[in-house]
């Protein structure tokens, strides 16, 4: 795992507030927190992480510990080899899950969504959220080349 952090320097005039005592209700130190900025940067993707109820590792583009934690995960990747080949059976996830189905062209990919007994078709460029608890599973009926699924899990719990 690396993580290449990268500097970015306040430019001339930049406001630095650490003196302050209050701006908009902030404490001084949390304004001169903001105030010092860094970039970092991740290399180590996709980390392939087991998902319940999933076949395989899924590939994770953002997990919750990476940039000191962050309270989302992002799983997913291209769709185009996976028309009709389910990749999970039902499962469920702690946290609320949104479903981001793209394509080079509108309607160029669509997916079968299963969420607890109900089926919804998505036709690309679309979103659904799956609430916390409920049983999902997705199936690609059709993608285009350059379509993409991905999941964004509102949480670190898988």
């Amino acid at each position: 795992m690396t993580t290449e952090p990268a500097t970015t320097e306040l430019r001339p005039g930049t406001p630095d507030f650490s003196d302050a005592d209050t701006r908009d209700g902030a404490s001084a130190g949390a304004v001169a927190h903001s105030a010092a900025r860094t970039a970092e940067i991740r290399t180590d993707i996709p980390r392939f992480l087991p998902v319940a109820g999933h076949h395989e590792p899924a590939p994770f583009y953002l997990t919750a510990d990476m940039f000191g934690g962050v309270p989302v995960e992002l799983a997913g990747g291209a769709i185009t080899h996976l028309v009709g080949k389910p990749v999970a059976d039902p499962h469920r996830h702690t946290v609320d899950e949104i479903y981001f189905l793209v394509s080079p062209n509108p309607g160029g990919a669509r997916i079968d969504v299963l969420v607890d007994g109900e089926r919804h078709e998505l036709t690309s460029p679309a979103l659904l959220r799956v609430p916390a608890g409920a049983e999902h599973r997705f199936l690609t009926l059709e993608a285009e080349p350059g379509s993409y699924c991905f999941g964004l899990l509102l949480g670190s719990e898988r």
